[in-house]
C-alpha cells in the first residue's frame, strides 16, 4: 500500500515524471545551478535569495529548502508547489506525463523559422519585479499576493521593462520565455502600442498562464485577451483562464483549446474584441463548445468584480 494514497501507484508517476521535470514544467530550474546530479541555488518555491538554500539531487528524486520550505520527494514538491493533496498532486503529475518532454517541446515551438533575423531567443532568468504598484492594485483590482504569484510588477533593473508594468511569459508547459511590458506612457502608448514584446516572441505557439490552466482545462476554459483579466480571474478563485495576448487565435492554440469541453469567450468589449469573438469561435467549431460573455462597450472583465467574474464562469461553465 502506498504511503501516501492508497489509490495511486506514486512510484510508478514517479518513474514517468521526474523531479527535474517538474522542476521545468513550473519554470523553476531557471536559477538553479546544476554540478553532475546535483541542482543548487536560491529557493525558487519562497524566491529567496539565498545562493545555497534549496538543493535538489536528481539521481535520487529529493529536494530541500534549508531556509523555510522543507523538503521531500517529487510528489511532495508538486504538493508544496500547488498547495494541494496527494490526491491533486497524482492528477497534476499524470498532466505532466501527458506532455511533451523539454526537448522535444522546444525544438517543437522554437525552430519555427530558420532565419537569423527570425528566431526567438528565451529569457529564462527571473527578473525581480515590485508588485506594488497603483496601475495594479488600483487600476486593474489585483492583489499584491496575485502579482507576486504571477511575476508581475516594475523593476529598474532591465532596460527592456523600464517604464512598463512587466510579467513573465511561459510557454504552455511552463517554461519561462521572458517578459513583456505594459506601458503606461500616453505618448509612448500611441506611438509603439500599449504592449512591448521580446524580440519574435511566438505569440502563436503559446497562451497565458496555459501551464497553470492545464489541470482545470477538462471543467472548460475561459479565453480572455490580456494578462491582467487571467489573473484577476485567478483571483477570483477561477483556476481554467488563459489570455491569447492579442484577438486572434493560431492553430497551436487552437489544439490546445480544442481538448476543453467548454470555451468561455470573454473578450474586451471594444470593436477589434467585439469583432474577434465570433472569429475565434468559427475556428473552434467542431473542435469545442464555445459559449459567449459579451461585455458593454469599452469595459474589460477586469472591471468586473471578483464575485462577478465568478457567477460568470459558474453560469457558463458549470464548475470549475
Amino acid at each position: 500500500m502506498n504511503k501516501h494514497n492508497p489509490k495511486f501507484d506514486f512510484r510508478s508517476l514517479k518513474a514517468r515524471v521526474n523531479i527535474g521535470s517538474v522542476l521545468f514544467a513550473y519554470g523553476l530550474d531557471a536559477g538553479l545551478q546544476r554540478k553532475k546530479h546535483l541542482l543548487h541555488g536560491p529557493c525558487p518555491l519562497h524566491r529567496g535569495d539565498n545562493p545555497t538554500a534549496f538543493r535538489v539531487d536528481l539521481a535520487r528524486g529529493l529536494w530541500r529548502c534549508f531556509t523555510a520550505c522543507g523538503g521531500g520527494d517529487t510528489v511532495e514538491l508538486v504538493r508544496r508547489i500547488e498547495n494541494c493533496s496527494y490526491a491533486q498532486a497524482a492528477r497534476k503529475m499524470l498532466l505532466l506525463a501527458q506532455g511533451p518532454t523539454p526537448s522535444e517541446y522546444q525544438a517543437a515551438t522554437f525552430s519555427i523559422d530558420n532565419s537569423k533575423d527570425r528566431v526567438f531567443s528565451p529569457f529564462t532568468k527571473r527578473v525581480p519585479l515590485n508588485p506594488r504598484i497603483p496601475f495594479l492594485q488600483e487600476n486593474k483590482k489585483i492583489s499584491v499576493e496575485i502579482a507576486r504569484r504571477f511575476d508581475a510588477g516594475v523593476t529598474d533593473r532591465s532596460p527592456f521593462l523600464r517604464g512598463t508594468v512587466a510579467v513573465r511569459l511561459h510557454d504552455l508547459y511552463g517554461k519561462p520565455l521572458g517578459y513583456c511590458g505594459r506601458r503606461l506612457e500616453p505618448e509612448q502608448i500611441a506611438r509603439w502600442g500599449k504592449w512591448r514584446f521580446p524580440k519574435n516572441y511566438p505569440k502563436k505557439e503559446t497562451l497565458f498562464n496555459a501551464h497553470r490552466a492545464i489541470s482545470s482545462r477538462k471543467n472548460g476554459i475561459v479565453v480572455v485577451e490580456c494578462p491582467w483579466a487571467a489573473m484577476r480571474f485567478t483571483q477570483a478563485g477561477v483556476a481554467n483562464a488563459v489570455a491569447l495576448l492579442g484577438t486572434t487565435v493560431s492553430k497551436a492554440q487552437v489544439a490546445w483549446l480544442s481538448k476543453a469541453p467548454t470555451v468561455l469567450l470573454m473578450l474586451d468589449g471594444d470593436p477589434a474584441g467585439q469583432k474577434a469573438a465570433p472569429n475565434i469561435a468559427m475556428a473552434l467549431r467542431g473542435s469545442a463548445r464555445v459559449v459567449f460573455h459579451h461585455l458593454s462597450n469599452g469595459m474589460e472583465p477586469e472591471d468586473l468584480s471578483d464575485r462577478q467574474l465568478s457567477r460568470i464562469t459558474q453560469m457558463h461553465l458549470f464548475s470549475f
